[in-house]
């Protein structure tokens, strides 16, 4: 027994070393990159909201919008280790190694000690490695996912119930959608074990108690400073992006060109306020939103199917679809990055359906990361689909690959080897269909890395350099048009900006901001003109 400890801690060991050393590397090489010091989109929202709570502003004002959760953990790094971009950015390479390890424990609980290779995969999936180096909350939401999963694995689970409960309730304070796991996870332990129904009863509840410890301050705290219960946040402005007239799938402003952070609440507010004719609470403008998108699907049937379907495609397509910062602008800084980048979304997903059919006979031990899976995919198809999102999933696929690969060598699973390969066909289908454009993310991170850098005189330089990378994949960007024309303008050059909000409103018509600032470049022009003569 002592040796059988004492290996699996070496195996342990190993992942952390791996995980380690992989995004150490990673972060060296991207140190190198001239926006490695930038907070673009919801990195510079959630800096400036732990700014004012390292500073003693721990209310905060009015009901949350985002989930709240990481900010108040950037806080206290921000008060233990200081605030620099490479600072966080190596917490949050100890905060990925953790999660390798406890993914890597998880699978030994599972499946022995080839279920270590669990942590393995995901130490040096990419993905992963970069999304966790993002100034985003996406590295605790794996550390979340990875911590349940182990709790579930463990024998002990259903008697400290409770505290995976609680490990719910923070995952779903960095992702509202995944409180959809409660079900689930209730589902395991009322009918996975062979308690009394008692005792499973009593660790359900216990379960729902944890998640309740966690939840309930902050809607209490949503009513004390907000006016309003809300458990989380209020979702309605999301489900309204990801099921309208036009939808594809994936993130869209509600306004065109507001793709940041900073304007996403304030358009959801007056956009509602302005349809209503009057001033909305957070509770009434989630709920303006949520009537508009389940009127779209009511009354477009045939529509919304299409765009469901689309959604599903996207949840297990190998392509990554980027918020602000896509994984392919961060691997040309980073050689590593750009070597682990064919263990990719795709080759897991064949995989773990490969491992699902290999441990078909024994899916009563192992159904929970079936309905994790399924569970938190459903939330992406209802919503839409991110590569922050989806990481989420990943954790319990590769415990399906962990377990397929123990599987292989018992000889029960010959004759289920010939399903596997034939599964391997249509997952294949679905993980590389051409569904998106992937020099789209790619253009949209030089536009918003461009716009970041445009903000400081300093780095107009570098701001122009990266819009022109941009305009060189794509001259009619109505994006990258619109940033080059307010840097043009910041430079006292309306005539040549005013040429550029032209261009860009040929693709968004209707956007005010653009229409605002070609405005005051004319009327810039015009007093040049004026001063001239």
């Amino acid at each position: 027994m002592h040796d059988i400890a004492s290996r699996r801690l070496n195996l342990l060991l190993a992942i952390a070393l791996l995980a380690f050393l992989v995004r150490g590397v990673c972060l060296w090489q991207i140190s190198h990159a001239p926006f490695f010091v930038l907070r673009i989109g919801d990195a510079d929202l959630y800096h400036q909201w732990a700014l004012a709570i390292a500073h003693g502003d721990w209310r905060g004002g009015g009901v949350f919008f985002q989930a709240p959760l990481y900010p108040y953990v950037l806080a206290l790094i921000y008060r233990i280790v200081g605030d620099g971009v490479g600072i966080v950015r190596f917490v949050h390479v100890l905060i990925s190694t953790a999660s390798c390890v406890l993914l890597g424990a998880a699978g030994i609980a599972l499946f022995g000690d080839l279920g270590a290779i669990a942590g393995a995969l995901l130490a040096v999936y990419a993905p992963a490695i970069f999304l966790d180096l993002l100034l985003d909350k996406t590295v605790l939401a794996t550390f979340a996912m990875t911590a349940l999963l182990l709790l579930i694995a463990m024998r002990e689970f259903r008697g400290r119930a409770w505290l995976a409960g609680a490990t719910l309730g923070l995952l779903t304070l960095t992702r509202d959608n995944a409180m959809l796991l409660t079900l689930p996870v209730s589902a395991w332990l009322l009918i996975g074990s062979d308690w009394t129904r008692r005792r499973r009863w009593r660790a359900a509840v216990a379960c729902l108690g944890g998640l309740a410890i966690v939840l309930l301050p902050v809607a209490m705290r949503n009513v004390v400073v907000g006016g309003e219960f809300v458990l989380t946040t209020s979702f309605g402005p999301n489900l309204y992006i990801g099921n309208h007239e036009g939808a594809r799938g994936r993130y869209e402003p509600l306004v065109p060109g507001h793709s940041n952070a900073a304007y996403e609440q304030d358009d959801a507010i007056v956009l509602a306020q302005r349809a209503e004719g009057r001033t909305l609470t957070p509770v009434e403008m989630s709920a303006f939103w949520a009537r508009r998108a389940v009127t779209f699907m009511w009354t477009h049937p045939a529509e919304t199917g299409r765009q469901l379907l689309r959604k599903a495609g996207l949840t297990f397509n190998a392509i990554e679809l980027a918020d602000t910062e896509s994984q392919a602008v961060y691997a040309e800084w980073s050689p590593l990055l750009q070597a682990l980048a064919p263990f990719n979304f795709g080759v897991i997903v064949c995989l773990a359906v490969f491992g699902a059919c290999l441990m078909a006979h024994e899916w009563r031990r192992v159904w929970i990361l079936y309905a994790i899976v399924i569970t938190y995919a459903v939330t992406l198809v209802v919503f839409f689909v991110f590569a922050r999102f989806r990481l989420l999933l990943v954790p319990a696929l590769l415990l399906l690959i962990a377990g397929g690969t123990a599987a292989w060598r018992q000889a029960w699973a010959r004759p289920m080897r010939r399903w596997a390969f034939a599964a391997l066909v249509p997952a294949a289908v679905i993980a590389y269909l051409p569904l998106e454009n992937p020099q789209a993310d790619r253009l949209l991170t030089y536009v918003n890395i461009a716009n970041a850098f445009s903000q400081n005189r300093a780095t107009w330089g570098e701001a122009a350099a990266f819009y022109d990378e941009a305009l060189s994949m794509s001259p009619r960007s109505p994006a990258a048009q619109y940033g080059v024309g307010r840097l043009l303008a910041q430079m006292n050059r309306p005539g040549d900006a005013i040429r550029h909000y032209q261009i860009a409103l040929d693709s968004w018509p209707d956007n005010e901001s653009i229409r605002t600032d070609l405005g005051l470049a004319q009327e810039a022009l015009a007093g040049a003109g004026t001063v001239q003569r």
